[in-house]
């Protein structure tokens, strides 16, 4: 058996019922567009349940790379459109992620700039096909160098591009786009034909922001040279990621609930007439508009579906929910039937194969096609099924879980699950599902002064557990950088040693906590005022803290993790099982700061230093970026009037509670 990484598997247990009313983050698709056209359209957009996932956050960081000035206030993303010609060069590669969305569309876009520019992605996105878009934008007149049709693509200034008729050979929105958003920038009409209708939130959005849109039957013709004006938009839920939570009830032995708000979208709700033919109870309630896209609430409830041939009409519509409808075949009774599906080979992975071979080890019985399955119904195993990386394979293996009758299935290959749907684990977990995961995290958070680091090396030693000093990940990167040469305001090479520090902690009863940089003990140095003041520097850049959260996740190693910060509950291990704030009042924590100074020969006031904590704790509860608040399931502890050892017993006490340790 394959080498199992432990902080990669989870698993889910099931509850008995399921009811409720609940809603699922927003649309993607709609989510990437409203950022591409709010930023190339004159004046404000302005973007209400705008889906914060990886994938499209790589857009909205994209964006503003070209020059858009993009201001995400939690409630709603502010976008100060440039106008169709206003992009700027960018000062590095535009790095998409995982997000093939984000590259294909992006493609139209950057092919018709004036300045050199090139898309990058990671490993799993810089294996996936990309001549598809590359060659009909080749044909209006792109340069475009590619690494045989794949990532990095690397785009050259041209003298004009040219309007064109494209007959597309498949059905697919993301090439549909990526011609369409070319074709903004020529003279005359650009269209495209397709053998199928695929999702339509181009055209639609690009209607709205005030661009010339014909639709005939399969063709879609769009004017050139358009004056894109900023828009009001408001986000319905994601079909793609209701259609797990669809399953589930269907398949669930109890279940009666309520997603609302969803996206009825009929180029998209190909699941929804899948599911009911299968004899699925979903019934759609309060249907109604909203920013120009169909929306309802969606009734499921438990059924006893059966097998049937799905409908190649109905396969562009539901082309991202077939990793979770084969999970619905696998639980059906008698035959399910896909061909026409061959789409599905080319996406995070291939799909196809991915799905049957989890669901063959699972005891599920069934044949691959070319282009499609042969599933049949029966009842799902244990096992340890792989993912390999793709996000809705692994959502849809790990929800089987829930359905598996008591018989433990464990995922690996989980770690992009938030490209699509960021709150998917603290979703299921609100609806009584249990998230149990190999490797567990403590996340203990909180200000400066209230002993969260001495509680912390004290766990980590008594648990033998891995010890995470967040705030001396930042002062690190500070020191770092001061060693390099490298000043607070060079964002890309800041971004380049803080996905390469080489940082380590290490826990020993006699002499503490020691930090390694470079593997040299480098307590003493940042405690240093200049290290301090250049942290204070690189800590609130947004670009920096991204960098350093796959860095700070990486120390989630077996057997545990202690992590000590200010937005670890939050932020960086936001499933943590066990996440404690401990907080004090100012004037504690003002004391105790003297005491140490004074142990180090400083002499201080405790006024001055009473009034550095009131602001400090100001700015860091009410900045947008990870701001300094106990996590929602946070157990909060008033450390004001405690020692150190009644801390660290409460503590103990909730592990043994929590974690069975």
């Amino acid at each position: 058996m394959a080498e199992i990484n432990s902080k990669d598997v989870f698993n889910l247990r099931s509850t008995p019922q399921i009811t409720g009313r609940f809603t699922v983050p927003g649309d993607k698709s709609i989510s990437h567009r409203s950022i591409i056209f709010g930023a190339i359209a004159e004046g404000q957009t302005r973007v209400g349940g705008f889906l914060r996932s990886e994938d499209c956050l790589a857009t909205l960081k994209i964006m503003q790379d070209l020059g858009v000035e993009i201001d995400d206030t939690g409630d709603e993303v502010l976008i100060d459109g440039v106008g169709l010609h206003g992009l700027r060069a960018p000062n590095g590669e535009l790095d998409c992620g995982n997000a093939g969305t984000a590259m294909r569309l992006l493609s139209g876009l950057m092919a018709a700039q004036k300045f050199n520019s090139v898309l990058i992605g990671d490993e799993s996105l810089s294996s996936r096909p990309m001549g598809r878009v590359i060659k009909p934008l080749t044909a209006m007149g792109a340069q475009i160098d590619s690494n045989g049709f794949k990532a990095p693509l690397k785009f050259s200034p041209v003298d004009g591009m040219n309007a064109m008729t494209y007959n597309s050979p498949i059905a697919s929105a993301q090439v549909k786009s990526a011609v369409l958003i070319a074709g903004l920038y020529v003279d005359g009409q650009t269209s495209v034909s397709e053998p199928k209708k695929s999702r339509d939130h181009t055209e639609t959005m690009l209607q709205g922001f005030g661009a010339e849109v014909q639709t005939n039957g399969l063709t879609v013709t769009v004017t050139g040279q358009p004056k894109l004006k900023g828009q009001n938009i408001q986000v319905p839920a994601d079909i793609s990621s209701a259609a797990f939570f669809m399953v589930l009830g269907l398949c669930h032995p109890n279940a009666d609930f309520v997603i609302e708000n969803v996206s009825i979208n009929p180029t998209r709700d190909g699941v929804i007439k899948i599911l009911q033919a299968m004899d699925g109870q979903l019934s759609l309630d309060n249907i109604r508009d909203q920013a120009g896209e169909p929306v309802a609430d969606i009734r499921v409830q438990s059924s006893a579906l059966k097998g049937i041939e799905i409908p190649h009409d109905l396969i562009p519509s539901a082309i991202d929910e077939f990793p979770v409808l084969f999970i619905a075949a696998a639980l059906a009774k008698g035959e399910t039937r896909l061909t026409g599906a061959e789409e599905l080979r080319h996406k995070e992975c291939d799909r196809i194969t991915v799905m049957l071979d989890g669901l063959k080890l699972l005891g599920i019985t069934c044949e691959e096609l070319v282009d499609g399955a042969v599933i049949q119904g029966g009842q799902l195993g244990s096992g340890l099924v792989d993912g390999h990386g793709d996000h809705r394979c692994a959502m849809s293996f790990l929800l089987a879980g829930v359905l598996s009758q008591d018989r433990t299935i464990s995922v690996r290959g989980c770690h992009n699950i938030g490209t699509s749907f960021p709150e998917f684990f603290e979703l299921v977990q609100s609806l009584g599902i249990q998230v149990k995961q190999p490797v567990s995290v403590i996340a203990v958070d909180g200000p400066s002064g209230v002993g969260k680091g001495t509680i912390s090396a004290l766990l980590a030693r008594e648990l033998g557990w891995h010890l995470l000093d967040s705030g001396a990940i930042y002062r690190s990167l500070a020191l770092k950088a001061m060693k390099v040469g490298v000043y607070a305001d060079e964002e890309s090479k800041l971004i380049t040693l803080a996905e390469n520090l080489n940082l380590n902690f290490s826990v020993d009863s006699k002499q503490g906590t020691q930090i390694l940089l470079d593997d040299v003990v480098v307590n003493s140095e940042l405690r240093s005022e200049a290290c301090g003041v250049m942290a204070s520097k690189v800590a609130p850049i947004p670009a920096v803290r991204t960098a350093l959260m796959q860095r700070q996740k990486n120390f989630q190693k077996a057997p545990g993790l202690v992590a000590d910060g200010r937005d670890m509950g939050t932020v960086v291990f936001k499933s943590a099982p066990l996440k404690v704030f401990l907080t004090a009042n100012a004037e504690e924590r003002a004391k105790r700061r003297h005491k140490q100074l004074q142990e180090r020969g400083v002499d201080v006031k405790i006024r001055d230093l009473l009034e550095d904590i009131e602001a400090r704790d100001y700015r860091d509860s009410t900045r947008k970026v990870a701001p300094l608040v106990p996590a929602k399931d946070a157990h909060v502890i008033d450390t004001s009037e405690l020692s150190i050892d009644e801390v660290f017993a409460q503590i103990i006490e909730l592990v043994e509670q929590f974690l069975n340790v």
